[in-house]
């Protein structure tokens, strides 16, 4: 997943594109099931228990989205996520949690 965090030309990352489609149109009980498959698939235990806690925080997203009295667009989701991809990318996988 790390290894889509690039931006070429100016163009959004296709990962956060992806997560905002996600986040914007699955409910619950599909974003879980497609978390529980990356994990599934996951080439190593170390991409395993990544994409548990980022799969975890992506729940607790969609859930802070649904108690929102106002919906961000999928666009808004986007950019948001697009900063937060690149923020983590910067701060390399060794990084600890920012608190």
């Amino acid at each position: 997943m790390l290894s889509l965090v690039q931006e070429a030309n100016g163009t959004v990352i296709p990962m956060a594109r992806q997560m905002a489609k996600l986040l914007a149109s699955s409910d619950l009980d599909e974003l879980r099931e497609i978390i529980a498959r990356w994990v599934a698939e996951a080439p190593t235990e170390r991409v395993r228990q990544q994409y548990h806690r980022f799969g975890a925080k992506l729940i607790e997203l969609k859930h802070a989205l649904a108690a929102a009295p106002l919906q961000p667009s999928e666009e808004e989701l986007e950019l948001a996520l697009a900063m937060m991809l690149k923020l983590a990318a910067q701060a390399g996988p060794d990084a600890g949690p920012v608190r």
